[in-house]
Order: structure tokens, then sequence, then C-alpha cells
């Protein structure tokens, strides 16, 4: 069976995140977490912000695609972000396996992510950046919306089976 490539997207702060590892914890799949990747690299490379961005973003495209191109089913999390994300979906996930994208949506992101302390400079980074990461891509894959302002709408269960359904 073809592996399923589960995208999490959403701006910062709008519960990818929380919702990936529910979902890992529900299917048992790995996570590749951009986020975590940066931190890694930053530490483990000695990359600075501006320097792990670039090696980052492709280094969470080639993990999520080689856990695909071994046949295994995948969540990958991150922000994805309008006219820069769609290539990279199409040109490196698409080919090893079913793609899916789960987008989270919340009107209290951008103060979740505030609460996090990143900073004034981050802030306002990310409030420049809503415009391109709060509404789902046209990635020419399945979609669903998921509302994670209190909970998660449709209901956790609901996602799981929406995902398993996806390579049914």
């Amino acid at each position: 069976m073809t592996a399923t490539i589960v995208l999490l997207s959403g701006a910062p702060g709008s519960g990818k995140s929380t919702l990936a590892r529910a979902l890992q914890a529900e299917l048992g799949w790995p996570r590749v977490e951009r986020d975590e990747l940066y931190a890694g690299l930053m530490a483990g490379a000695g990359l600075t912000r501006g320097d792990v961005v670039p090696r980052g973003v492709e280094l969470f495209w080639r993990m999520t695609a080689a856990y695909a191109d071994a046949d295994c089913s995948v969540i990958a999390d991150a922000t994805l972000y309008r006219d820069q994300s769609e290539a990279d979906v199409r040109t490196v996930l698409v080919p090893a396996g079913v793609v899916c994208n789960v987008h989270c949506r919340t009107d209290l992101a951008l103060g979740r992510f505030a609460t996090r302390g990143h900073g004034a400079a981050m802030e306002a980074r990310v409030r420049g950046n809503l415009p391109r990461v709060e509404r789902p891509l046209d990635l020419g894959v399945p979609l669903l919306e998921v509302d994670t302002t209190d909970g998660h709408d449709p209901l956790l269960a609901d996602v799981v089976r929406w995902v398993r359904a996806q390579n049914a």
C-alpha cells in the first residue's frame, strides 16, 4: 500500500502541533515537525535563525518524503506559505505518497502564538504573514479543515477516520 502523508497546516498558534501529536498517538505514525527541525539545526549544527530556515525547510520536505518512500505513512507538521509551499508539495511529496491536508484554524492563533514569548519582532513577522498562512493552500489534494478554538471540530475520532479513508 502507498504511504499516506498527512500535512498539518495552519497559522502559528492554530493548533497544528497539538493535533499532530494527537493524530500520532491515535495512528502510531511518525511525525516530522518543522519547528523541531529548526531547533535541532540551531543546536546541533550551530546555525543562526537566518541560516536555519532554508536548510530546515529543505530537510522537512526530504524527511517527510523519505518516510513515504519507505512505504511508511507520516504526519508532517508545518506552517505552509502561499506561493511558496505549493511547489514543494507537488514536486517532493505527491510523487512519494498519497497526500492530504488537515488545515487548523482559529481566531485565537495570534494570541496563542504571542503567549509563547517569541518577542515583538517575531510576533510582527507572524502577523505580517497571516494572509499567506491562515487559509488553506490550493495543493490539489484532499483537504479537511479543523477548528481548534475549543478542542477539535470535527472531533479527533472523525479526523482520524478521515485520514484513514484517504488511502483506503
